[in-house]
């Protein structure tokens, strides 16, 4: 991730964008990149949250929304855990809007 420095990565299948709780933010999906480092205690929702290392230190983390199967756009409860992460993200102003990115 350090080599372009992504400001947000986002990894959801197609379809996910209609299903997404914001119209102006990315949207976890399956996975989710910021470059912050987000604990568990900030985001209970997600199944695994997986640390970013550049040079010895975090910088960022990855977001998975769900670990038991592929994320998939007709499980309405892929689509619920994603949709709860998001809102979490957005009360804690950890997601940026897209025209900040």
């Amino acid at each position: 991730m350090a080599a372009f420095n992504p400001l947000v990565v986002e990894a959801s299948p197609d379809g996910y964008f209609d299903k997404q709780v914001f119209d102006d933010k990315p949207g976890v999906g399956w996975m989710l990149y910021l470059p912050k480092v987000i604990t568990q205690q900030q985001v209970p929702e997600a199944r695994a949250l997986i640390p970013v290392p550049a040079k010895g230190k975090q910088t960022g983390t990855i977001i998975v929304s769900v670990t038991d199967a592929p994320f998939s756009v007709d499980n309405p409860e892929h689509v619920a855990i994603a949709n709860r992460i998001e809102i979490r993200l957005v009360d804690q102003d950890l997601l940026p809007a897209y025209v900040d990115i």
